[in-house]
């Protein structure tokens, strides 16, 4: 899922003005920054915007301060929202009447943009000022909230002392050499010039109530960078991936930062908000992909997955501490399960393990699913990616198995098409997937599929784990002759179902306006009260969703599909990347709808491979899928549970367009 934090990134080492010293990693530690950001926590290229150089001159900055952040619609409220600069720092002279009622001569802090001391038809240019950047962030935080972080990785008045001066070429700073404390008027942000200058503090103010600032020294302090790069950004990079950031707070990076930081550098943190972890916790969220496991006596672990899963014996379980996304959490020990049940598993650390002492309750995910037929793929290369699909060649062998690290899944690398599950082609950006006509894929669905901007890596993961529950089934069929599903129209005013059975013959073709929505109806005539699940896989994209129930709803206590039973659904269909809300956007698209049923309450959001949940349609109130692993060991998870499923293939038609 991807993490709605926004980024303004700004890095400078050459500068326009000849007369400053130019820097050496600015640049690359704004590039490092941008890579956390998109691989680390999972955000989007277009939340995160880069300045460089050149770009980053002064109205660029404002303008891109402007359209990027403040009226950026995506932005919801409390968004957490980061701003980074590295590049030189400097002060000027404060104007007159800059700090109204105070005659004794003070300076003012600036950034250096790529502009800074040069001349433009208005003047020099002086930079983006402390106070402008203050209220810059007041009016940003008016309508985005306060979950704002500023990160300054240079100084502003390093006292020249012996020290100093021998780190001046590594030194983030730089001394004005034609701007005039005149400039500063002519530069002021015009929010705020309104707003007089009382504090004299700088962009360091001693708690700042619109964000949290971390910088890399205090007044009088030098900033250095390395070949390592600026000395806060590496040592930022290095916490970011060595704590378990959903429980550290700034106030506790900022302890971790200058316990690392050796001599010579002391980092600062202010804010009001100092105490909250990091973005306020936005980004960290509950890894769906993760089980909960309990130990019991013995070595035997509890693990809340079965054969309703698709777990199997000998599937191998890595045990961690936690299951929140983009902090730290490294496996502790492996587990293998040694039987399986209906929604359960028992298993046992592996022997070199054993030594590990596993706690009460934790976390697993499937490391190896121990699929006995492997997922055969074969891969073609275009011009642009022969080196790209050599090395992947290189990495799977023909003939020859290997089990994917990000889905756990056992793939072959095949020679003919006709013996693979999928072909890749792989281009620059793109990989264009041919299912072999043999599959239920193949038969039903597109044959082929172009997915863009991916990577021929991704697209195996998410087609071997999309192909493994897919094709998940109980072989005994309990439940194959008491319970059905129908699908019909819907009124979008009232969700109430309308005209007649759209389902024939594991098939239904749906007609809708801008939104895909209908209804499902399910009906038991069991003796067992049932939780039915309804998951939508979209086969052009390998996106699975949970449409029911819906993720952040909470769970029934009670069956919703009682024995003899009929519950109804209005159900929405997720929607994919792009304009959904062009009127042929839905025309030919499909995929399959696939139902769980099962006597008990179990979690299935581990099937959910998508970057967004859809939206609720009103759906009964349902909880998170998730629960604390000390409750599974109540007795409700204990039983042995009847489980079943249907699979129907869906098409949509838009009700716009004039064919049959």
């Amino acid at each position: 899922m991807s993490t709605p934090i926004f980024a303004l990134i700004i890095g400078i080492d050459s500068y326009k003005s000849g007369s400053i010293w130019n820097l050496h990693s600015c640049v690359d530690d704004a590039e490092r920054i941008r890579r956390w950001l998109l691989h680390d926590l999972d955000v989007p290229k277009d939340q995160v915007c880069l300045l460089s150089d050149s770009q980053a001159t002064k109205n660029n900055i404002e303008d891109t301060f402007m359209e990027h952040l403040v009226n950026n619609p995506s932005i919801q409220r409390d968004d957490p929202i980061l701003i980074y600069f590295a590049g030189h720092g400097s002060r000027l002279s404060a104007p007159k009447d800059w700090y109204p009622g105070i005659r004794k001569p003070r300076t003012v802090e600036v950034l250096c943009t790529y502009d800074f001391d040069s001349k433009d038809e208005h003047g020099r240019i002086s930079g983006i000022s402390d106070r402008s950047m203050n209220a810059m962030l007041r009016e940003l935080a008016a309508v985005k909230g306060d979950n704002i972080t500023l990160i300054l990785d240079c100084c502003f008045t390093p006292f020249q002392t012996p020290e100093n001066l021998r780190e001046r070429s590594r030194t983030r700073w730089t001394p004005p050499s034609r701007a005039r404390s005149e400039d500063l008027w002519r530069g002021l942000w015009p929010g705020a010039r309104a707003l007089p200058q009382h504090s004299q503090f700088g962009f360091l103010e001693p708690c700042p109530t619109t964000h949290v600032v971390v910088a890399a020294c205090s007044p009088g302090h030098i900033a250095t960078e390395g070949k390592e790069g600026g000395r806060l950004t590496s040592n930022l990079l290095y916490a970011f991936h060595n704590l378990t950031l959903h429980r550290t707070t700034y106030g506790q990076l900022l302890d971790h930062l200058n316990h690392h930081a050796g001599e010579g550098q002391h980092f600062v943190c202010l804010g009001r908000n100092k105490s909250r972890v990091l973005f306020n916790d936005v980004p960290f969220t509950v890894d769906r992909q993760f089980l909960s496991v309990t130990s019991g006596r013995g070595r035997d672990l509890r693990i809340e997955a079965g054969k309703i899963h698709g777990i199997m014996e000998g599937t191998e379980v890595s045990l961690h501490d936690h299951n929140y996304h983009c902090s730290k959490n490294p496996a502790f020990a492996v587990a293998v399960v040694l039987k399986v049940y209906s929604t359960w598993s028992l298993a046992r650390v592996k022997p070199q393990s054993q030594d590990v002492q596993v706690p009460r309750c934790c976390w697993g995910r499937v490391a190896r699913w121990n699929n006995p037929m492997p997922f055969r793929i074969k891969l073609k290369s275009s011009v642009a990616s022969l080196t790209r699909v050599w090395r992947l060649k290189k990495d799977i062998p023909l003939d020859s198995s290997r089990t994917l690290k990000s889905s756990g899944i056992t793939v072959e690398r095949v020679d003919r098409a006709k013996q693979a599950d999928i072909s890749l082609t792989v281009y620059r950006r793109d990989v264009v997937v041919e299912h072999n006509e043999n599959t239920i894929v193949g038969q039903l669905g597109k044959r082929v599929v172009r997915i863009q901007d991916t990577s021929p890596v991704k697209v195996m993961n998410d087609a071997a784990r999309f192909n493994l529950h897919l094709q998940t089934s109980n072989p005994e069929r309990p439940l194959e002759n008491v319970t059905r599903m129908e699908l019909y129209g819907i009124e979008p005013e009232t969700l109430s179902k309308v005209g007649r059975n759209l389902l024939r013959d594991g098939r239904a073709v749906i007609h809708c306006s801008y939104n895909p929505i209908f209804t499902v109806m399910l009906t038991n005539t069991s003796k067992y009260d049932l939780w039915p699940y309804i998951i939508s896989m979209d086969p052009n994209t390998y996106a699975t969703h949970m449409i029911y129930p819906h993720p952040e709803e909470e769970e029934e206590q009670y069956a919703p599909l009682p024995a003899g039973g009929i519950l109804e659904i209005a159900a929405n269909w997720p929607e994919p990347e792009g304009d959904f809300h062009s009127r042929r956007h839905w025309k030919g698209h499909s995929g399959f709808l696939k139902v769980y049923f099962v006597s008990a309450s179990v979690h299935m959001n581990m099937f959910a491979q998508c970057a967004r949940p859809p939206s609720a349609l009103g759906f009964p109130s349902r909880s998170s899928m998730f629960m604390d692993a000390a409750s599974t060991t109540s007795s409700t998870h204990t039983l042995v549970h009847v489980w079943d499923t249907l699979l129907t293939y869906v098409s949509f038609n838009s009700v716009f367009d004039s064919s049959p």
